[in-house]
């Protein structure tokens, strides 16, 4: 009974925020007119969408089959990608405020002045964030089934209805800054479950518990290399995903930006180290006949611990932590793939749309994409982790390479960009058919992406290059 008073207690909270919160022009909703001026909210809710109930759920069930590879690729290379992601958010501040860029396929388009590069990219948002959605949603309803006593089904209900409400009502300020707020639950809720395993399992001496196959570099029942391709994939995001570069839009100035680089690599380095440090943790917490069953579901462990290993009542602050991952991400997808569509695509087509009639169809397809992505939960056969991985890599990979060369190299163009695009899309698909299992998909796509981006650029010369570098440069 407490974790459901908890809960309505929580969404309420959220609604009255969003409310507040709420904008009445497109680049309000979208942006939040660039105005936020605290570097802590934007760094950590930075974090919050990043890390979603696929990671508190998947992440952190995964080092059971995985083993320790899992950890050390993980908190390793999110620290890392994370301090790389804010050194080069200056100078993506700079760029999107000298184009006046609402969007990351507007901000490309007018970098490499490609109207068709843009609709390529933003198709495949739409596409491939529709799909990340899929095993959000599956975590976030396992978690209310887990902690709630509801069904599969009726947990998905759940969190289509709490997602659609505050994004269509706050647009991108609710969602910033709820997502703070859910940073911070995240925060708690991952210290807690990490500290609950070290003392039952008898605080350091959980190391002398924990069998030496587990702690084996050579991985468990995941080959190393697949683990650390997985973990390569999911954490490059930190440099490329647009719902994550939104956030840096946002900022009021360029001190915002630096400061909030502070407190985003420091959060995401608690949070990985913590929730990814689970599943080999619970090897020496729990017995073999308590981890048995998650051994093939993984995806149920997290939900299992909370309610075993904690104190009663502690287990709603896991809720509402695994709660916060997923909605935080859920809103801040829906509001990239939604302006993808409306203001990036529809636009493209029908130029003469105002931002009234815009904002308008941002908000209803952006319900409908939540609909969709929760149908296609109802059956989703995969574990989190796979699913995350590919959806997340296919994204980064199409963004990272024009975004990073664009910041970085004048000589790139449209061709050099759109040929990028296709190369790493058609490259990774291929691959995650036909290509060797032990190498990850997103590591072909950088390599076919950069090839074809360098290319197109050498061979079209210097028609796009990017107008304001110097300017940058000069801050």
């Amino acid at each position: 009974m407490i974790n459901q008073l908890l809960l309505v207690a929580y969404v309420a909270v959220i609604v009255l925020l969003s409310w507040k919160l709420r904008q009445g022009t497109f680049s309000g909703f979208v942006l939040s007119d660039r105005n936020i001026a605290y570097p802590a909210v934007i760094g950590i809710a930075f974090t919050a969408a990043y890390f979603s109930a696929a990671s508190f759920l998947g992440g952190g069930g995964y080092g059971l089959v995985a083993g320790m590879p899992w950890v050390v690729f993980c908190a390793f290379m999110h620290v890392g990608f994370a301090c790389l992601a804010w050194l080069m958010a200056g100078k993506i501040w700079a760029m999107a405020k000298q184009y006046d860029a609402k969007t990351v396929p507007q901000l490309l388009e007018k970098r490499y002045n490609s109207p068709t590069g843009k609709v390529i990219l933003a198709a495949i948002m739409l596409l491939l964030y529709t799909v990340y959605l899929v095993p959000i949603f599956k975590g976030c309803a396992t978690l209310f089934q887990g902690l709630i006593g509801v069904t599969y089904f009726e947990g998905l209900i759940i969190a289509v209805a709490i997602v659609a409400v505050y994004y269509a009502i706050g647009g991108l300020p609710a969602i910033i800054w709820i997502g703070f707020i859910q940073g911070i639950l995240m925060l708690v809720g991952s210290v807690l479950l990490y500290g609950s395993l070290f003392s039952a399992g008898g605080g350091m001496q959980i190391w002398d518990h924990i069998p030496a196959t587990v702690l084996s570099m050579q991985g468990l029942n995941v080959p190393w290399q697949k683990t650390f391709g997985m973990a390569f994939s999911i954490s490059l995001g930190l440099l490329a995903l647009p719902d994550l570069l939104i956030m840096i839009f946002s900022a009021k100035d360029r001190r915002v930006v630096r400061f909030a680089g502070i407190y985003g690599p420091l959060s995401i380095a608690i949070y990985a180290v913590c929730v990814f440090s689970l599943g080999i943790l619970a090897y020496g917490a729990l017995s073999p006949e308590q981890i048995a069953p998650f051994m093939k579901n993984p995806d149920g462990l997290v939900p299992f611990l909370a309610k075993t290993m904690l104190p009663t009542g502690f287990d709603s602050i896991i809720l509402l932590a695994a709660i916060s991952a997923a909605m935080s991400t859920m809103s801040a997808i829906v509001l990239v793939t939604t302006t993808s569509l409306t203001s990036d695509i529809l636009r493209y087509l029908h130029p003469e749309i105002s931002d009234k009639r815009i904002l308008l169809l941002t908000r209803m397809v952006g319900v409908m994409i939540l609909l969709i992505a929760a149908v296609s939960a109802i059956n989703v056969p995969q574990q989190i982790v796979p699913l995350v991985s590919v959806s997340i890599g296919v994204i980064a990979c199409c963004v990272f390479v024009p975004l990073f060369f664009g910041l970085y190299w004048k000589k790139g163009t449209s061709t050099g960009f759109i040929a990028s695009l296709l190369a790493s899309f058609l490259s990774v698909v291929a691959w995650n058919f036909y290509g060797d299992p032990l190498i990850h998909p997103v590591f072909i796509g950088l390599i076919c992406g950069t090839m074809a981006y360098i290319a197109g650029g050498l061979a079209t010369g210097h028609g796009s290059r990017l107008q304001a570098t110097d300017r940058m440069e000069s801050d």
